[in-house]
């Protein structure tokens, strides 16, 4: 009998143990999120008015073959789908020759390649300098 509450004993401050672990444990998504905050991954500021911020938007989307679902121009926003996650790209002005670009996951789950994000900046930093003109 004393061995059988001795190992009931044993085992319920092992599994005790085990979920005290389990609740301090980060999850995934937290770290990749908290990494990509702090290199400052998801937003960045350009030297480029708002319209022409978001015609650029729209270009990098198009050459990263990335689906896009709705663009609305009025508030600056652009929703588009790569490899099946979608996200919300947030253009808007600082000034009249500054403005902000900020592209989250539309679900808040931060568990994909910061290189997905990555690859639309670069784009948008090798192209600034292309003059966009209105067609009549």
């Amino acid at each position: 009998m004393k061995k059988i509450a001795v190992i009931l004993g044993f085992l319920t401050l092992i599994f005790i143990q085990q979920t005290a672990l389990a609740e301090n444990v980060i999850p995934v998504s937290n770290q990749i999120k908290n990494a990509a905050w702090q290199k400052g991954e998801f937003s960045k500021s350009y030297k480029i008015s708002c319209e022409n911020l978001m015609y650029l938007l729209l270009s990098a989307i198009n050459d990263q073959n990335y689906s896009i679902e709705e663009i609305q121009f009025k508030t600056g926003s652009v929703l588009f789908k790569a490899y099946s996650k979608e996200f919300l790209a947030n253009v808007s002005s600082q000034d009249g020759y500054n403005s902000f670009i900020k592209i989250i996951p539309v679900d808040n789950i931060y568990n994909f390649s910061p290189a997905l994000i990555q690859k639309i900046h670069n784009y948008i930093d090798n192209n600034t300098a292309i003059n966009f003109q209105k067609i009549l």
